[in-house]
């Protein structure tokens, strides 16, 4: 009857182990690609505003929603028509981040001039 209770106890523990194993294997596989398109059209969405000039570009910087697109090719099995949904977010993001920064980089080089002539 010990032996009994042994084995079982053992054989609990090594299915125990297994099914944490296998839990943490399945927490590093990426998502489904279904999971994908809620976050994509919200994505989207975002930049769209930030191009119509709806948005408050100010709010969260450009880099964080690279962040977000870039997050997203590597936490979902996306297919390949999301793949290049992600890819077109990121080129639109690294243009609007290049056009902020010219825009802000013209808007100090005014305010330089605008103090040389007040001086």
């Amino acid at each position: 009857m010990l032996l009994k209770l042994l084995s079982e106890s053992s054989w609990m523990n090594h299915m125990m182990k297994t099914f944490e194993a296998t839990t943490a294997l399945d927490s590093r596989q990426r998502r489904p690609a279904q999971l994908a398109e809620r976050e994509l059209k919200h994505l989207e969405l975002i930049l769209a505003s930030f191009v119509e000039g709806s948005a408050a570009p100010g709010r969260l910087p450009t880099k964080y929603w690279d962040m977000r697109v870039a997050q997203l090719d590597s936490d979902y099995e996306l297919v390949p028509s999301q793949s290049h949904r992600v890819a077109m977010l990121q080129r639109k993001l690294a243009m609007l981040d290049s056009a902020l920064n010219s825009a802000s980089a013209a808007a100090d080089a005014q305010e330089r001039q605008n103090r040389r002539v007040a001086a």
